[in-house]
């Protein structure tokens, strides 16, 4: 039994290093198998969730690292299944990522991503996205709105945490900036 787990120990590592090579580079930062959202910088964060082309395909290269597929420029080259995972994965990490924006900020409650290293979410995924909107974390008692928030059915609140995510990473940029 030591012995699976030795492997599978040794195939989140390699995962990592395939993943994270061009994160390392590009935030100059140490990035392995047990890195989570909370653990990158504020820096590499605020890139990662920036409006533009650079950051979706900086989020393909490190799901297709860790899934072995190949690099960015391997991308057309896959089968439509695999693209269409490699980018379902990366909008999920997109918002996981936001999510942990709006969590440095305090407008959102932990939850359960922010403690699963990156890895481990794009390699659970599929479980992951089974369970839906629960995995969306609530409003922070303190964020100014949270009395509207409250009201609101499920399904709003989710939409109404979503709504909040541009003037999150607007907030995120101008205290980064400071």
């Amino acid at each position: 039994m030591a012995e699976v787990i030795q492997l599978d120990s040794f195939k989140r590592k390699q995962a990592a290093v395939r993943g994270f090579r061009s994160w390392s580079r590009r935030f100059k930062e140490r990035l392995d198998e047990e890195t989570r959202l909370s653990d990158l910088s504020d820096k590499a964060l605020l890139f990662l969730i920036s409006p533009g082309d650079q950051n979706i395909f900086a989020l393909y290269e490190l799901v297709m690292g860790i899934k072995d597929l190949g690099t960015t420029s391997d991308f057309f080259q896959l089968d439509k299944a695999e693209k269409m995972e490699v980018i379902d994965i990366s909008i999920y990490l997109l918002d996981q990522l936001r999510f942990e924006c709006m969590r440095r900020l305090n407008w959102l409650e932990s939850g359960a991503g922010s403690k699963v290293p990156i890895v481990e979410l794009i390699e659970q995924y599929p479980q992951l996205k089974e369970q839906g909107t629960s995995f969306i974390p609530p409003l922070s008692e303190s964020h100014p709105k949270y009395q509207v928030f409250k009201r609101l059915s499920e399904l709003e609140k989710e939409t109404f945490i979503r709504k909040q995510i541009p003037e999150a990473i607007e907030t995120f940029g101008k205290n980064l900036q400071e």
